[in-house]
């Protein structure tokens, strides 16, 4: 029987907890020691301004999700508040997993852009309205801490946009330690990252920058692969569709060339 493609391969996954388990397992399906080490904790924000939005939902033209955490924690206060007693307007996802996730709550997804991060979005939904966006209003729940390009563009085209944080990121307290019991007892080949935040705050439980240099690093996209050169880290690896799935093949190719 021929080696699994990513075997004796050990792999740092830096998700969610909530998340890092089915990327994981992929990796670990194809021979990879994964060790996973959360640097993120979903917090969920809850507000006035968040709870009136779901009242007058209906006002809105659009709904905008650019993460599964931000569907998952708009819909879970939706739910608490006896769920959405009006029609929803249309719903524009980054992401065939931020789709999914829409999906899964039960409503449908009338716009996924191609190119998965804040500029494809704004070129396909200019295109979706045949170049004209003005007048529109969006609601956009996201997380606290986000770029704001997305927002920034969407009202230069003329369309008005209300930003509602919905969740904030925190490091997990115990992942300190899990990482330096890590990096003392096992030489990671790769370090994934999914986003800028897993970066700021891989940063931050490592401690040591000097020693984290060193390793290898793989990032779902230019955004992430950009904020991870920022403190000096070398991305290897990085796919040409941003998603799970895609990096995972990513990875694998790598070590095979």
């Amino acid at each position: 029987m021929s080696p699994r493609p990513l075997e004796t391969r050990k792999i740092l996954v830096t998700r969610t907890r909530a998340q890092a388990s089915a990327f994981a397992s992929t990796l670990n399906d194809r021979g990879a020691e994964v060790f996973e080490i959360p640097t993120i904790e979903i917090v969920p924000i809850q507000s006035r301004e968040l709870d009136e939005a779901l009242k007058t939902i209906a006002s809105f033209d659009w709904l905008f999700f650019t993460s599964v955490n931000g569907v998952d924690c708009f819909f879970q206060r939706a739910n608490e508040l006896g769920g959405l007693t009006s029609e929803i307007p249309r719903i524009c996802t980054i992401g065939p997993a931020t789709s999914k996730k829409v999906r899964e709550h039960g409503y449908e997804v009338a716009l996924q852009p191609t190119l998965y991060q804040a500029e494809g979005v704004i070129e396909a939904f200019s295109a979706y309205h045949g170049g004209g966006i003005e007048g529109l209003t969006i609601l956009l729940p996201r997380a606290r801490v986000a770029r704001e390009i997305l927002p920034e563009q969407l009202r230069s085209g003329g369309a008005t946009v209300a930003l509602i944080p919905v969740y904030e990121t925190v490091v997990p307290v115990e992942s300190r330690a899990r990482l330096q019991k890590i990096l003392d007892e096992h030489q990671p080949d790769l370090v994934t990252f999914t986003s800028s935040s897993t970066v700021h705050n891989f940063i931050e439980i490592a401690g040591d920058i000097d020693r984290i240099r060193g390793l290898l690093y793989a990032a779902i996209g230019p955004i992430t692969a950009e904020t991870a050169n920022e403190y000096g880290l070398q991305v290897v690896v990085m796919p040409e569709e941003f998603t799970i799935p895609a990096l995972a093949q990513a990875i694998e190719h790598y070590f095979a060339s």
